[in-house]
């Protein structure tokens, strides 16, 4: 039915320009005025449609990611081959690697799906980092539950189908243009359905492949994962680029994950995540609680789960996953380096950024001559907080975001100009924490927060002399001397990274 739908809206489209021009070459055939609003109409009519195919049509999917070939990997292979061999079709021609919470699957098909093409299987570096075994097979068995139902064959017609009609709408105006967006809602209304009940069919290959078990842990961590990998990206990921060095990604994300602090917070959110999936109509996917439903009312036996790490199936993966990984990055960032190392160079370097920010934007605020720390502590002790911290805010805050942002931005930046002090005397040094991201830690001593301890002054100046007394207890400026930052020329706008985020 979404087929014949598809099929229709180009039927009643170059229908309604055909009798468009009809209707004009007769208006102006017999003289009529109206027949040259008619041409101009049918014109409008054309070149959106014309428009819409050169788009879309130019367009070509392309395999992106990192190519895991049979030769260097075959543990990993020989499991798609099983599964396909489950799954009754024909596996993938290329597996690449990818750096998303997703696996999934694609066909280059030809002739309108009538001509085979070539299969692509992608599989998402953060699975291999967060399942295991088991898992892994599951959510493979149900991508190879794709090819074997036959809903892969038209993806690729029917998606630059779907994107042609969409380009068309939003070209057309005035009664026309609202009709076809109504036709437009109706198709995705039943092609959406259509969609589930795929997902629902490869769900029966997951269970196949893997047993229950497996089938519904792997749908329920997802959720759960995706957030976690976007937060592991902003929070540690972020900080590599200061580091000049390369990362391990899945060896990183395998300790975030497994972190006792994050376990325990993922396993809260989990459950909530999924209780509060929103379900619409337009979804190409059920929710998952549903999927998870169905998976318990099926027949089939469940089968015991192997729950070794999914990075298990890699041969050598010291050695396969760093060079895997080289090939997701944008840019080469440097030599290899543990996170510990990472942490510790980027941490500094963002503490003397940050510190060489606040130093120049005391001084044209005309607050300082030199820009000292001792010069910014009196100016907020002076109420003049918001003018050093608005160097650094965006323009179109409201005042009620400014006022609530200042003490955050002051207490980054003083809490980054002592940290820094502390570690380019040798006095202290940053430490990975993966519940954290970071640890300021006193050489031979315990662990510093320097943010609660800055937090208080920079919120009520009137607790400044706390600040200053401690500064002057720790001996952050040896001799009394505080140390000016080098930096670069003063300029009228600033920007910060606030603790690698």
């Amino acid at each position: 039915m979404s087929v014949v739908l598809l099929a229709g809206f180009f039927v009643l489209l170059i229908g309604l320009i055909a009798g468009l021009a009809g209707l004009a070459i007769y208006a102006l055939a017999t003289g009529r005025l109206a027949g040259i609003k008619l041409v101009a109409i049918a014109g409008v009519a054309i070149f959106a449609i014309g428009g819409a195919l050169y788009k879309v049509l130019k367009q070509r999917s392309e395999p992106h990611g990192a190519v895991i070939t049979r030769a260097e990997q075959p543990a990993l292979w020989q499991m798609i081959d099983e599964l396909a061999v489950v799954a009754s079709t024909r596996g993938p021609d290329e597996i690449r690697l990818v750096p998303e919470v997703n696996a999934a699957v694609w066909e280059d098909s030809r002739l309108l799906g009538l001509r085979p093409g070539r299969r692509y299987m992608e599989i998402g570096l953060p699975l291999l980092a967060g399942m295991t075994v088991g898992e892994l097979r599951a959510v493979l068995g149900h991508e190879l539950g794709h090819y074997s139902h036959g809903h892969t064959k038209y993806a690729a017609v029917t998606y630059r189908a779907s994107a042609t009609m969409a380009h068309t709408v939003e070209r057309l105006d005035g009664p026309i243009g609202w009709l076809f967006r109504m036709y437009m809602k109706l198709y995705f209304v039943v092609a959406r359905s259509a969609n589930r009940a795929q997902e629902l069919q490869a769900d029966v290959l997951a269970v196949r492949a893997a047993g229950k078990t497996a089938a519904r842990t792997a749908l329920g961590k997802i959720p759960a994962m995706a957030l976690a990998w976007t937060h592991f990206n902003r929070s540690y990921v972020g900080m590599v680029p200061h580091a000049g060095r390369t990362p391990q990604l899945l060896m990183g994300f395998h300790s975030y994950l497994t972190n006792d602090t994050r376990r325990r917070q993922l396993a809260e959110v989990q459950g909530e995540m999924l209780d509060t999936e929103p379900a619409s109509k337009y979804d190409s996917h059920p929710p998952i609680r549903v999927r998870i439903s169905t998976i318990d009312q099926m027949t089939e036996p469940d089968q015991a789960s192997d729950t070794r790490p999914a990075w298990a199936l890699l041969i050598q993966p010291d050695q396969a996953i760093p060079r895997l990984e080289s090939q997701l990055l944008i840019n080469d960032l440097g030599p290899h380096a543990s996170w510990e190392e990472i942490v510790r160079l980027a941490g500094a370097t963002i503490a003397e950024n940050n510190a060489g920010v606040l130093t120049d934007v005391v001084k044209q605020a005309g607050l300082s001559r030199t820009g000292s720390l001792a010069d910014v502590l009196t100016a907020v002790e002076q109420g003049k907080g918001e003018l050093i911290a608005s160097q650094v805010l965006d323009d179109d805050l409201s005042p009620r975001e400014r006022a609530e942002a200042v003490p955050d931005v002051l207490t980054s930046l003083v809490a980054d100009a002592i940290s820094s002090a502390l570690i380019r005397a040798g006095r202290a040094h940053y430490q990975l924490d993966w519940s954290g991201p970071k640890l300021l830690r006193i050489d031979g001593g315990a662990a510093l927060d320097v943010l609660e301890l800055v937090r208080p002054a920079m919120s009520d100046p009137r607790q400044m002399p706390v600040l200053r007394e401690w500064i002057a207890r720790a001996n952050v400026f040896p001799a009394g001397e505080e140390p000016t930052v080098v930096t670069a020329p003063v300029s009228s706008k600033w920007t910060y990274d606030a603790q690698g985020g």
